[in-house]
């Protein structure tokens, strides 16, 4: 039975108090994309919402299969935040598989036990036959790490990627999963998008206080919804495994609407 110590508490309510608010800017990037009038932002919204819910519900009904699909997709989200980061137009795919590989399954890598117990809360039954296929992962990795050196040698910016991963990956060794895991979504992920997205609204949004109103006010929405889950499932799970099923199903929740508007439609624009 995993139980959370003081620590990773605190790693969790970085993860609700710096982590999710990162997702909150999606408002400011609907105004990038032109959603700008009354009648476009809340459609916006209201789609917005709906992806989010249906999430929530699949992962209800499937979780084994909602959380393997919560697996790739942040695969895919960190490895092209941190390639669009990197300002390197070549070998998008192979930096993305990369990074974001390295992140997920360094922290399994480190943390077999611990993480598997959290996916079992996640999931509801055992993950432990994902265990066997782990090597893949891990071979995966490595032949991706070996090319990405390789192409270091031309592409000095790669240099600085590699530096980042030995660091991060380090660090996540030091450290039990879940803080591991909010180092980096925290100040890592986070900061670099929170960067991008400031550095065009600034360019491209006269108005300063839409960004800042509609950030708050999907922040505030989102805190009030996990209290709420939280309260909820407390009613026939453990305090621990309430917060966990919270974080997590609510960020798979945010992030399928928050990765479709980020990674496949405002980076085509603003990348």
């Amino acid at each position: 039975m995993y139980e959370l110590s003081i620590i990773s508490l605190v790693a969790l309510c970085l993860i609700s108090f710096i982590g999710v608010p990162h997702g909150s800017f999606d408002g400011a990037v609907a105004a990038l994309l032109g959603y700008r009038s009354k009648k476009k932002f809340l459609i916006f919204t209201f789609w917005y919402i709906i992806i989010s819910l249906s999430v929530i519900f699949f992962w209800i009904e499937f979780p084994l299969i909602a959380l393997l699909l919560f697996i790739f997709m942040s695969i895919i989200h960190f490895g092209l935040c941190d390639w669009s980061f990197l300002k390197v137009k070549q070998f998008k795919w192979v930096i993305t598989l990369t990074h974001g590989v390295g992140i997920i399954f360094g922290i399994i890598f480190f943390h077999t036990e611990e993480s598997f117990q959290i996916f079992i809360y996640l999931s509801n039954e055992s993950f432990l036959f994902f265990e066997q296929y782990l090597f893949i992962f891990y071979f995966l990795f490595l032949i991706l790490f070996l090319i990405y050196c390789y192409l270091s040698i031309t592409l000095k910016k790669l240099r600085w990627g590699i530096l980042e991963m030995i660091a991060i990956l380090f660090i996540v060794s030091q450290l039990d999963p879940l803080t591991g895991f909010a180092l980096y979504f925290c100040f890592v992920h986070t900061t670099k998008h929170v960067y991008a997205i400031l550095q065009n609204t600034n360019k491209h949004l006269e108005n300063k206080k839409f960004v800042f109103t509609t950030t708050a006010i999907f922040t505030v929405v989102t805190w009030i919804g996990g209290c709420i889950s939280i309260i909820y499932l407390n009613n026939n799970f453990s305090f621990t495994e309430s917060f966990i099923k919270t974080i997590f199903i609510g960020l798979a929740a945010l992030t399928l609407p928050h990765m479709t508007l980020i990674d496949f439609i405002y980076r085509k624009k603003f990348n």
